[in-house]
């Protein structure tokens, strides 16, 4: 996990950005850049130190150094030793990156990049290595304590670890048959180091390495047999160099991790995909103790005291609850356990009876812990460092705007949110307060580098209509509100619960009555109720318009012989629709926007509109971006009703277009099907034969076109708008009962239509007898 350094802290230090200066006390503050290898040889002290090689050179004190605070840990970056009075660490985005973090005063000194930097055990002490040479340091007087060529073991001499003082080299032997270790340790009064061969390990024993300390003892681990598959652990008695106690710790079926010294114990353990068994030795007595921990994995372990501590590694991110994430010390000598942490990343042997651990606790948050003997001697934890990152999943920030527009984004919009970590299961819940519909859905995190810690739903403004389930609809605008919990898969921490609010804007498309964004289909039945059919795509995830149950609009429509979609004549917020009483009255219905009451009280517009027996409104003829209402009378003349714009005169004088319409026996206002000048016209002839009229622009048609044949076996055609959400109109077609279908606007006037997308009509009530669509 990668925060940005800017946030990180130390949790009990002062930041203060301070030098480091030889002796590590009243350094001043500076800006200069982490100096080279001579740039800090050449502000040594007086100091000197032997080499391996039995010559002096200057004991480089610790030269004025960058010094940022914030940078003094964080998260991801890695342990590598805590001392008494600070700890070494590695950064997380660049390995060659080494800081040392002193506790008093939060100064943090970065070692020169051309460096391998180690942690000696049990110290405050730390390795640099430079190629061959190995330079101990005193991070408490900023001295180097001694320096070492590994080729002064053999000319393939590696560095094996460090203990306080000593540094352990390996190398092969001069016959170049076996691997020796070697402990150097530091010569009195300037004298060179002092080497010693290490005694009574294997003839075949590799990869040796010095791991821990207590005391005197230091903990060895090495390999044997062919391939080097056993692992073992060696104690090794400073003053004698010899080996004083040693143990296999894998078998053919088992494989171990680390092991761990204390004065009185070592531990380590066996694990395979079923259980990890930990062992502990008592070391005067030989009495073995084995802990079975099911599904434990790689653990990291501890012993403080009478007790020994273990956890899974890297249970923060892993994707499954176990209870060996926590970090729990068990007592030895009895059965009661402790937990410590809620985590932990990695663990490391610490000066005295304490081990460090990089981890966290939901309380505390995530940094670095010592953890020692406390009352009783039952262990503790104390956070000796923070990265400011929290243990519990933390929303960090979000993309959802305070006002969404849905008509800028297409209809759809991706929401973001940053967690602290993304093994969670996580929904998001988007609520309209004004009508109570809501969607609720799984959020998945963004793969990736660039943010890996982003929860992503890619919203396609639905929501489910009514609050049932399976069926959709549009986003209306109005206020909303957002609510996301995230359940840590790794049961680390309480669920994350957070909200926020926003505003949905968009502009009701052609008969869109409820201002979701998709269109609706009016339907009248035989005792002159007045139905409205709300409707939605999921596309591209669905081929198929839903159409919703119905709701009421309101009874006392059989009065009309005529009701036509209209669009938005007058400035509302929502298409209206004209009505015609059987007296040749023509009414007006402004749209509300509210599906639920989606049209205020009628307005009359005027008389003498019975010599029409055809109506269709809706689509802008003229080009001025007002919708027009086209009427045939019975002779067969197409007449132009321009729409003005103003809701109490919404049309003017009528404009005579041309005759030979009384050929049609329907007539349907599409908008701009095929992407010309103006809005168009679609006529079925009495042969079933569906011809389109383009719009030119100036309030008059071009030449039919040919659509194609068999559309006589549609009861009603309505220019339905946008309903698979592209942006171009449709063409809704319904036949008798509830079969309809849509057929989609491709945009070009030559092929009108894609093949038709089924509507998913939930069937009628038999009581019902649907007469009229608009």
């Amino acid at each position: 996990m990668s925060h940005g350094r800017r946030h990180r802290r130390l949790g009990t230090a002062v930041l203060v950005a301070l030098a480091v200066t030889a002796g590590l006390s009243g350094g001043t503050a500076t800006a200069t850049a982490a100096t080279t290898e001579s740039a800090t040889a050449a502000t040594t002290g007086t100091a000197t130190a032997a080499t391996a090689e039995g010559t002096t050179a200057p004991a480089r004190a610790l030269a004025p150094a960058a010094a940022d605070p914030a940078d003094a840990f964080g998260p991801g970056d890695s342990l590598v030793s805590l001392g008494r009075t600070g700890f070494l660490s590695w950064d997380a985005e660049d390995a060659n990156v080494a800081r040392w973090t002193r506790f008093a005063d939060g100064s943090v000194y970065t070692f020169p990049p051309n460096h391998f930097v180690f942690g000696s055990r049990d110290s405050d002490l730390v390795v640099e290595q430079r190629r061959d040479l190995v330079t101990l340091r005193d991070m408490t007087t900023g001295e180097s304590v001694q320096q070492v060529s590994t080729t002064s073991a053999g000319p393939d001499g590696q560095f094996a670890g460090a203990v306080r003082e000593h540094v352990f080299v390996s190398a092969d032997d001069s016959e170049g048959t076996r691997k020796v270790l070697y402990v150097y340790s530091p010569g009195e009064a300037g004298a060179a180091p002092s080497r010693r061969a290490v005694t009574g390990l294997p003839t075949d024993a590799t990869s040796l390495f010095a791991v821990g300390a207590a005391g005197d003892d230091v903990l060895v681990t090495y390999r044997t047999g062919p391939g080097a598959v056993r692992t073992h652990w060696a104690v090794v008695d400073l003053g004698t160099a010899g080996v004083t106690a040693h143990r296999e710790t894998t078998s053919a079926t088992y494989g171990s991790s680390s092991p761990v010294l204390s004065a009185t114990h070592v531990a380590w353990t066996r694990h395979n995909e079923r259980e990890t068994v930990v062992e502990v030795l008592e070391r005067a007595t030989g009495r073995l103790q084995r802990i079975v921990l099911p599904n434990a994995g790689n653990l990291t372990l501890g012993l403080v005291g009478k007790w020994v501590t273990y956890a899974r590694r890297d249970g923060l991110l892993d994707t499954s609850v176990s209870a060996q994430h926590a970090v729990t010390a068990r007592d030895l000598y009895g059965t009661a356990t402790r937990k410590l942490l809620d985590h932990a990343v990695e663990g490391l042997d610490a000066p005295g009876d304490a081990v460090g651990v990089r981890g966290g606790t939901v309380a505390g948050g995530e940094g670095v812990y010592r953890i020692e003997p406390g009352a009783g001697g039952v262990p503790v934890a104390t956070r000796v460092a923070a990265t400011g990152a929290p243990t519990k999943v933390t929303l960090l920030g979000h993309n959802v705007p305070a006002t969404l527009d849905l008509d800028r984004s297409g209809g759809r919009f991706t929401l973001n949110w940053r967690l602290s970590r993304t093994n969670v299961s996580m929904t998001a819940k988007l609520r309209n307060t004004r009508t109570g519909e809501y969607v609720t859905e799984n959020a998945l995190p963004v793969t990736g580098v660039y943010d890996p810690h982003t929860m992503t739903y890619a919203w396609r403004g639905e929501l489910l209509w009514e609050g049932r389930a399976d069926q959709w609809t549009g986003a209306s605008p109005g206020p909303y509100t957002w609510e996301i919990t995230a359940k840590p898969l790794n049961g680390i921490g309480p669920d994350l619960r957070a909200s926020g609010s926003f505003t949905v804007t968009r502009k009701p498309g052609a008969h869109d009555y409820d201002s979701d964004g998709s269109p609706d289909v009016l339907a009248r039945d035989t005792t002159g109720r007045l139905w409205i059919h709300d409707s939605f795509t999921m596309w591209p995830w669905s081929q198929q318009l839903n159409q919703n149950p119905k709701r009421l609009v309101g009874s006392g429509w059989g009065a009309y012989d005529r009701i036509e979609a209209a669009g938005n004549l007058g400035g509302s917020t929502a298409p209206d629709l004209v009505a015609r009483d059987r007296a040749g009255v023509l009414w007006l219905y402004r749209g509300t926007g509210d599906g639920r009451t989606p049209f205020a009280t009628r307005a009359r517009i005027g008389g003498g509109w019975s010599g029409y027996d055809k109506l269709t409104g809706g689509s802008d003829v003229t080009g001025d971006g007002r919708p027009d209402l086209l009427a045939a009378d019975r002779s067969g003349v197409l007449w132009l009703h321009p729409g003005t714009g103003d809701v109490n005169a919404p049309f003017a004088a009528r404009k005579r277009i041309g005759g030979g319409w009384g050929a049609y026996a329907d007539i349907t206002a599409v908008g701009n099907l095929a992407g010309g000048a103006a809005g168009d016209l679609v006529a079925r002839d009495r042969a079933g034969v569906l011809w389109l009229h383009l719009g030119k622009g100036d309030g008059t048609l071009a030449p039919r076109t040919r659509i194609g044949s068999g559309w006589g076996a549609f009861r009603h055609l309505v220019g339905a708008g946008d309903g698979d959400l592209d942006g171009r109109p449709d063409l809704f077609a319904a036949a008798s009962g509830p079969s309809a279908s849509l057929y989609r606007g491709t945009g070009d006037w030559r092929r009108p239509f894609h093949a038709p997308w089924l509507v998913g009509t939930l069937i009628t009530p038999p009581e019902v007898v649907n007469d009229l669509y608009v």
